[in-house]
This record gives C-alpha cells, sequence and structure tokens, in this order.
C-alpha cells in the first residue's frame, strides 16, 4: 500500500501547524506593546507567502519583514493608536453623558462608529505595510482610501475580526492559532484588492521574486 503525505489532509494538517507556530511567533514579538505593527505586519507577509502561497520559510519569512518592515509599521501603529486612544475616551466620555438622558450622549454612537472604522482601518495598514515599500504617511492614505472605496469588503474584515476576538474571549488558548487563520482569510480578500492598484511592471516583479523564492 502506497502512503502520501502529500494527500489534501495532511497538507491542511500542514498548514494548521504553520498557522500555530506563525500565531505564537506573533503572540511573542507583540508583547513590547510598540512592536505590534511589525510584529503584525511580519504575521501577514508570512501568511501570504509561505502558508498561502508556498514559498520560503515561514519563520525565515516573518522575521523578513518583522526587519525589514519595522519603522514603517511602528509609526504606523503608534499613529493608529493615539488615533484610538482618542476616539476610546470620546467613546467613554459621552456614554457617561448618554447615561445622564443628556442629548449630547447621542455622540456615543458616533464615536463607536469611528472606533470601528478605525480597527478596519488598521486591518489595511499592517497588510499594505507587508506587501509595499512606502512612506508612513502614504501608508495611512493608501489604507484609508482602499477601506473606503471597498467598504463591502471592508465590512465584512470587520465581521471576521469582531468574530475573531469574541473567539479568543472565550477560548484564550486559541490566540496561538486564530491571528494566523485571520490573516489567511484577509489575505484572500486583500490581495485581489491590492492587484487593482499595481501596475504591470509590480506584478511582473512579484512573479520574478516569487520565482526566485521557490529556487532558494
Amino acid at each position: 500500500m502506497k502512503f502520501s503525505w502529500d494527500n489534501k489532509l495532511f497538507q491542511a494538517l500542514g498548514k494548521m501547524v504553520d498557522c500555530m507556530a506563525l500565531s505564537a511567533l506573533w503572540v511573542l514579538c507583540s508583547l513590547p506593546l510598540f512592536t505590534f505593527g511589525a510584529s503584525t505586519s511580519a504575521l501577514y507577509y508570512a501568511i501570504h507567502k509561505s502558508v498561502r502561497g508556498n514559498r520560503g520559510y515561514m519563520t525565515k519569512n516573518f522575521f523578513h519583514a518583522f526587519t525589514k518592515g519595522f519603522k514603517q509599521s511602528t509609526l504606523s501603529w503608534l499613529i493608529l493608536l493615539v488615533v484610538q486612544i482618542i476616539l476610546g475616551m470620546d467613546a467613554y466620555i459621552t456614554f457617561q453623558t448618554l447615561k445622564t438622558g443628556n442629548k449630547m450622549g447621542v455622540f456615543f454612537y458616533f464615536f463607536l462608529i469611528m472606533i470601528a472604522f478605525s480597527i478596519i482601518w488598521g486591518c489595511y495598514i499592517f497588510p499594505y505595510a507587508a506587501r509595499f515599500e512606502d512612506s508612513v504617511k502614504a501608508t495611512l492614505k493608501n489604507a484609508f482610501f482602499m477601506m473606503i472605496i471597498h467598504l463591502p469588503w471592508s465590512l465584512l474584515i470587520l465581521v471576521l475580526f469582531a468574530a475573531a476576538v469574541l473567539v479568543i474571549y472565550f477560548f484564550p488558548v486559541l490566540i496561538f492559532l486564530i491571528p494566523a487563520l485571520l490573516f489567511l482569510t484577509y489575505d484572500g480578500i486583500l490581495e485581489r484588492i491590492f492587484r487593482k492598484y499595481m501596475s504591470e511592471e509590480d506584478l511582473e516583479k512579484e512573479k520574478e521574486n516569487d520565482l526566485a523564492d521557490r529556487m532558494d
């Protein structure tokens, strides 16, 4: 009887193990809060290259992206963090106002929506930083416009994010699996969007890089 490790079941199990390893790396490298952006971009890059694309070693790809895009991702993360802190404080203040019956408390719902959009924005920012070498300003701006232009996909991204957070909340141990699975799903969505904005030259260069990865 011939036994093959290349059947679909073992391939799926292999992907699952890869996702567990990458999620663990992401958790470890995100522990210093200021490295969260670089770690998240690195997770997306490794998912895109190694897990979904079967190109290169996942740990090598993770740390390559972590170090190469550290400045771009970290500065983007710190700016996003400041925005979310301000929105969070505004939401808290207006919620307290809402509880008193003051009409101004209705702004709580506005800030809640803004927080939701800031989360979606982050879900675009870090994959964008992982895929493109750009200035921090361009990264934030382009991620924002993609989020708005592709609003239906953006709302799906938010739903997936919320579902992942809920699963981890009820089953904390799954933090060592869910982040990579979430980004594996995001990769299928965001790559369709990213490729719409890539030139023929960029696409050709990516094919050459992919070929080099397979030969490495």
